[in-house]
């Protein structure tokens, strides 16, 4: 027996009143604030006699597929004194050996299907929660019967032997080491502060590794027999299933589950509230940079009734409109941060928090600490504007109008989340349709005084915390604990004004272009793609599809890049699409762009590559117009203002000049140096002396010249596209842009080729943890068949590498190989191989990667590997094929290299076609040492004092 429960009769009255407004602000006479806010229409939540919590919702995307969840109320808060870490010990022990699968066959049977570990297959511990992540195909019932039983052992068959929990230690031990580094060792610093007083402090989900290595067997099994029980979890499922065969499968798979007579009790865990503002400054020699965080602690608001969702969308919106603020002073010349920004947040079950943080430059963090104080307090007295309140009032309705449009094309990934916090936290889990009436109904009718009165709120003197953490280098210049403390009474006593805010035109183009005209329509009833000539010589090519209802994909593409340009113009022309999106266009700063902009769904960024130019972004249908317009603009009407240059260039010099001392920077600038073996034209700027080689001037000039002819550019555009009203805006906006006709620029080889045959060492950082990275290279005639063969053997040693290196070995968390062909700048062939871990290890590990390439090269990919790579992609490509960004991403490869559109239907034959031989053969092919480039990172070597 179980609990059977749909949604109330609330939510149908809720709708019927909802449509029966002609003003928003007559709501709040019929609604009662006091009413429940309701599930999702389309869940069916229930509760097995066990106790044990279901949710489920049908949903046909992506066909045959089932996304499963198992929610365990069980984290790292509940260990005992000699249990830390054996929560997240647990987890791992779920892929371990259970009641139906042993060791290793369970990750072995769920690849066979097409689940991919770690990218489908995966779980995670926190504090309060454990949640295993299985999506399951379901176009076969063993398929879907097995996915339960896998859930079931989860919850209650884990077999836990001696001999598997020793085997895993070492790979939590490699888990661990991947994560330390400065931004561990700073939290482990700040976290008992902010956690000031509480359990949570002292319980770190990766735990304390003399435990991971000692436990004694029976503390993780009691772990298990405590927390892992029916009464303490849940099961979400979303996909293409009926509700009835679901309720029924969980009932039968779940319901035999027993509590024990002697469980703990599922207690809850405060976060102390504290009067005294809490202060802490902390440096480390490898931080890479000053970072500045402001918290304001709050015990955790409830979320049931309209008046607790109202109140979320009034935090929403305080935290929008400060952020709004904060960058508009980023942007102005002697800025006291570098970024900053506002939200309202939790960071565990009983803290919930308003922050605000960002970074400041060397000798400004007392500057920094007090803007922050000071836009905060002139909020507390002045409030904020009504252009600031509309626009974010425009911002979230479109948010809701947008998810409700899409409601029927969501994913089921994107589902069990909400079911998933609903049932830990009690969150709200209304949907889609629930949101876009409740938006409706109450966003308009939230007044400044509402927000004011928020911020007077969450905005207050007791529980306060501020970090402050920096590089070491930077101590002397830092402020004292007590003189931060000081500021908070300034900044109370120091006369301020009601925030001056930019005024902006609030039209794009008031003047339209003389439009072009379509001079030769082509149609591919092959892919179903429309090709049109313009006039100025630009082709645009559209592709609709019903795949989304509110969703249209563009790129735009021409060729030549910075390639076209001598060694001394590298730096300007690496910059010129840089210096575009940080000054703007036309009359427009970037702050004035996006207040435009808000409440529409418009994104467009130009970029100019060294091979290339793109002009990229995506809209809506009933945004189209206003992308193309601002398309046009991008190509005709780049912005100089140099104050704003300034400022991102003093901002970038800043993080340049804090991240030198920071080995993952000092590690990825060396490998760039090795990769590109020093060559100007490949390399980023690394030292903030060479932001100065940077011509504005010659930057945009550069700009101007690759985006001048629209001749040389062709543009595609996917999705929910009415050709009838869209062509007359292509000819608008795009057909008016100068072109000569007939031009099409071709890049220049710079010669830039990845060095073979050679091992290099790298030395950074103090942690004891290396890197390697095993990078094949060479020239390798362009095929589309080769190139899903050398994707295949990328799959297939990272499966037999998992395996190996973590499984068997235990000396790698995670580790991945990938390849692929490519045609630009010549036509040649990658492949890499890397992974982290123990600095003692490093030799022994390349040595084993060796041995598994070698058993490829000799014998060919075990048939169970390759049927499994086969199924994985074989269900990737089916999904795929219906999602707009596949289309348009193999629509645009094939424009861009001159390949017939139709290409693209030949995909799955090119993935199921790939045979033992095939990948044996790229094996020996590609992966030999003259065409390996072997990096290996180390740690500095420890100095000894005499």
């Amino acid at each position: 027996m179980h609990i059977l429960q749909r949604i109330p009769n609330f939510l149908l009255a809720f709708l019927l009143f909802i449509g029966s407004f002609a003003s928003p602000f007559g709501v709040f006479s019929q609604v009662s604030l006091q009413d429940t806010v309701p599930l999702d229409n389309r869940a069916i939540t229930g509760v097995l006699e066990n106790g044990l919590t279901y949710f489920i919702q049908q949903n046909p995307k992506p066909e045959s597929k089932l996304e499963l969840r198992l929610v365990v109320n069980a984290g790292s808060v509940l260990e005992d004194e000699s249990q830390l870490g054996l929560a997240h010990f647990v987890e791992h022990m779920a892929f371990n050996g259970t009641e139906h699968f042993e060791k290793n066959e369970l990750i072995s049977y769920l690849q066979s299907i097409g689940v991919s570990f770690g990218a489908d297959l995966n779980a995670y511990t926190s504090f309060d929660e454990t949640v295993y992540i299985l999506p399951i195909p379901t176009d076969d019932p063993e398929k879907l019967h097995n996915g339960f039983t896998v859930l079931k052992d989860w919850a209650g068959g884990l077999l836990l032997e001696a001999e598997d929990i020793d085997a895993e230690r070492s790979i939590i031990v490699e888990e661990w080491r991947t994560g330390q580094g400065v931004d561990q060792r700073l939290r482990d610093q700040y976290l008992p502060l902010l956690l000031f007083g509480s359990r949570y402090a002292e319980r770190l989900p990766i735990g304390d590794m003399d435990i991971i290595r000692n436990a004694p067997y029976e503390d993780l099994r009691r772990f298990y027999r405590d927390w892992y029980r029916p009464d303490n979890m849940a099961v979400v499922a979303a996909g293409d299933v009926a509700p009835d065969t679901l309720v029924e499968l969980i009932t039968r798979y779940f319901g035999s589950l027993k509590n024990p007579s002697d469980a703990p009790d599922r207690v809850s865990f405060e976060v102390p509230e504290h009067e005294e503002t809490l202060i802490t400054v902390l440096t480390d020699e490898e931080a890479p940079g000053i970072q500045l965080q402001l918290f304001y602690k709050h015990k955790p608001k409830p979320t049931v009734t309209v008046a607790d969702y109202r109140n979320r969308i009034i935090r929403i919106m305080l935290g929008g409109m400060l952020t709004q603020r904060l960058d508009e002073i980023r942007q102005r010349p002697q800025a006291p941060f570098v970024y900053a920004g506002a939200r309202f947040g939790s960071f565990v079950r009983d803290l919930d928090f308003f922050t605000t943080s960002g970074a400041v430059t060397t000798g400004n963090t007392l500057r920094g600490v007090e803007s922050f104080l000071t836009e905060n307090e002139r909020v507390l007295r002045y409030g904020f504007t009504d252009s600031e309140l509309d626009r974010v009032k425009r911002s979230l309705l479109n948010s809701a109008d947008r998810g409700f449009q899409e409601m029927d094309k969501m994913e089921s990934r994107n589902l069990v989340g909400r079911y998933v916090s609903h049932f830990l936290t009690g969150s709200f889990a209304e949907g889609e349709e629930i949101r876009y009436h409740l938006y409706q109904a109450l966003v308009p009718a939230i007044s400044l005084e509402d927000v004011n009165a928020m911020a007077q709120t969450l905005i207050r003197e007791e529980n306060r915390v501020l970090i402050v953490t920096a590089p070491e280098a930077d101590r002397s210049d830092l402020p004292s604990e007590e003189e931060l403390r000081l500021l908070f009474e300034k900044v109370k006593a120091l006369p301020l004004e009601p925030y001056d805010e930019e005024v902006f035109p609030e039209v794009l183009m008031s003047t339209l272009p003389s439009p072009g005209r379509v001079v030769e329509m082509t149609v591919n009833d092959e892919v179903q793609v429309t090709t049109v000539t313009l006039s100025n010589g630009m082709r645009v090519s559209f592709k609709p599809t019903d795949y989304k209802n509110d969703e249209i994909i563009f790129t735009g593409m021409g060729r030549g890049g910075a390639s076209l340009y001598p060694d001394e113009d590298h730096y300007a022309a690496s910059y010129a699409s840089v210096m575009v999106n940080v000054m703007g266009i036309g009359d427009f700063s970037p702050t004035a762009l996006r207040k435009v902009l808000t409440g529409k769904n418009v994104s467009v960024t130009p970029n100019l590559s060294t091979y290339g130019e793109t002009i990229s972004g995506g809209t809506s249908p009933r945004d189209l117009e206003l992308a193309l317009q601002l398309v046009h603009l991008y190509f005709t009407a780049p912005r100089l203002d140099r104050e704003l240059f300034d400022v991102y260039i003093e901002n970038q010099r800043n993080q340049l000049e804090t991240a030198q001392s920071n080995p993952d920077f000092q590690f990825n600038k060396r490998v760039s140096e090795i990769v590109n073996q020093g060559n100007l034209r490949a390399m980023g700027i690394y030292d903030p002396e060479q932001l100065d080689l940077i011509d504005l001037e010659r930057g945009l000039e550069i700009y101007r010249e690759r985006f001048a002819n629209a001749a040389n550019f062709e543009f595609l555009f996917t999705g929910n596209l009415d050709l009838e009203q869209v062509i007359p805006l292509i000819e608008l906006y795009l057909g008016s842009l100068p072109g000569d006709g007939t031009r099409r620029d071709e890049y220049r080889d710079l010669g830039i080729r990845i060095p073979r045959g050679i091992q290099e060492r790298i030395e950074v950082g103090r942690d004891d943890k290396s890197q390697v990275i095993m990078y094949f290279s060479g020239p390798a005639a362009y095929d589309l068949d080769k190139n899903q063969q050398v994707s295949y053997l990328g799959e297939i040693l990272t499966i037999r590498l998992i395996e190996t290196l973590r499984e068997e070995i235990g000396g790698v968390y995670g580790v991945g190989a990938r390849g692929a062909l490519s045609r630009v700048p010549d036509e040649s062939f990658s492949f890499s191989i890397s992974f982290p871990c123990s600095p003692d290890n490093v030799d022994m590990l390349i040595d084993v990667v060796w041995e598994e390439i070698k058993k490829i090269q000799e014998n060919g990919p075990e048939e169970k590997d390759l049927l499994k790579v086969r199924e994985s992609k074989r269900i990737s490509l089916d999904e795929n094929m219906k999602r707009n960004g596949f289309w348009h991403s193999q629509l645009q490869a094939a424009i861009s290299s001159d390949m017939p559109l139709e290409t693209i239907l030949g995909a799955r034959d090119r993935v199921v076609g790939v045979t033992s031989d095939q990948v044996k053969t790229i094996a020996n092919t590609f992966l030999q040492r003259e065409n390996l480039l072997e990096i290996r990172r180390y740690p500095l070597p420890v100095e000894r004092s005499e």
